[in-house]
């Protein structure tokens, strides 16, 4: 029945990743609809996606041999000491945020439990382009990702408000790949680096404000080489255990890590119409969050229908919250 897939995928939600024993992948297919979930450290969402499709697929599909695209871009940077004076700079990057010091939900509302609750907010056919219309108007071709990123941080600000928590600033971690265009076979490795922004509430007025602090920091980012120092930073410290890594990164923003996760994964690989000789009809992204920041959202596209799931720690946003926020977003959106 609909309601004991309901409650099943309730339950696979909060079914995390035990990375220690191994777990870096997990799918589930229920009524047709696939439930993917897996490790960023393994890989980008693009690649993750395309290797369930060669996993899960009858016919042959290119694989490309891998190339450690990572450690080449890393090792740009030169000798040690040139990687170690390039890593730091990320690492003071994260301390000038202290001037306008975020603070997250989870922080000023602890959770109850270790469970998560999540939301998958799906736009019909016909909304998805009208949301694409606005993303191309108001960000340019292929700026959807920024568009998304707009709306979600005027409608986290607001959320913040309705919720009686301020932060004087919101940093969110934007998801960099470093893969050349046009790769799509799994790279086993992080090829993934973040750009750190932060957002002050007087840029968040209007989609439009949002918009241009999104642009400014982007550009920003790339012609002062952030990319590459947060690559470095990765590289050296990827041998470190995970929880001493964070409370490294966490330093800068005295214990925050970001004020939400934000992952835009853009469109399912087409390859994957069939897993295990099953007909897929729906795709669901579940995100991985960790507490602070304790909320999340991730934005991709199944057969040209724009889908994104939210998710929270059970206990930082009351359901009502959680389903208005997502409610206020949809709604952003199409209507920005």
């Amino acid at each position: 029945t609909n309601a004991n897939a309901d409650a099943l995928r309730q339950q696979l939600f909060n079914e995390p990743l035990d990375i220690r024993r191994g777990e870096l992948i997990r799918f589930d297919l229920i009524e047709r609809s696939l439930i993917f979930t897996w490790a960023h450290a393994l890989m980008d969402a693009n690649s993750a996606v395309y290797f369930l499709a060669l996993v899960g697929s009858d016919r042959e599909l290119p694989l490309e041999p891998g190339e450690d695209w990572y450690a080449q871009r890393a090792a740009r940077a030169g000798g040690l000491r040139a990687r170690g004076r390039q890593a730091w700079r990320s690492l003071e990057r994260m301390d000038q945020f202290k001037r306008a010091l975020p603070v997250s939900l989870a922080t000023l509302r602890p959770p109850v439990a270790r469970t998560m609750r999540y939301q998958v907010v799906s736009l019909s056919l016909e909304e998805s382009a009208r949301v694409q219309a606005h993303a191309t108007r108001l960000c340019g071709f292929l700026g959807e990702t920024n568009f998304h990123l707009a709306a979600t941080l005027l409608e986290l600000h607001r959320l913040h408000q309705r919720a009686g928590c301020p932060s004087a600033s919101y940093v969110l971690p934007i998801p960099v790949g470093l893969r050349p265009k046009g790769t799509r076979a799994p790279l086993f490795s992080n090829q993934v680096t973040m750009m750190l922004h932060q957002f002050l509430p007087d840029q968040l007025g209007t989609v439009e404000q949002a918009i241009a602090a999104v642009k400014t920091q982007n550009a920003d980012c790339v012609r002062d080489g952030f990319i590459d120092s947060g690559i470095t930073l990765g590289q050296l410290f990827r041998g470190w255990p995970l929880p001493l890594y964070m409370r490294l990164l966490k330093q800068g923003l005295r214990g925050e890590i970001c004020s939400l996760f934000f992952g835009d994964t853009g469109a399912v690989d087409p390859a994957l119409d069939s897993f295990l000789g099953a007909a897929i009809d729906a795709f669901v992204h579940v995100p991985a969050v960790t507490v602070p920041p304790g909320v999340g959202i991730v934005f991709y596209r199944f057969r040209d229908q724009l889908l994104f799931t939210v998710v929270h720690a059970d206990g930082t946003l009351t359901d009502s919250e959680a389903v208005e926020f997502a409610q206020h977003l949809r709604e952003r959106l199409l209507n920005p």
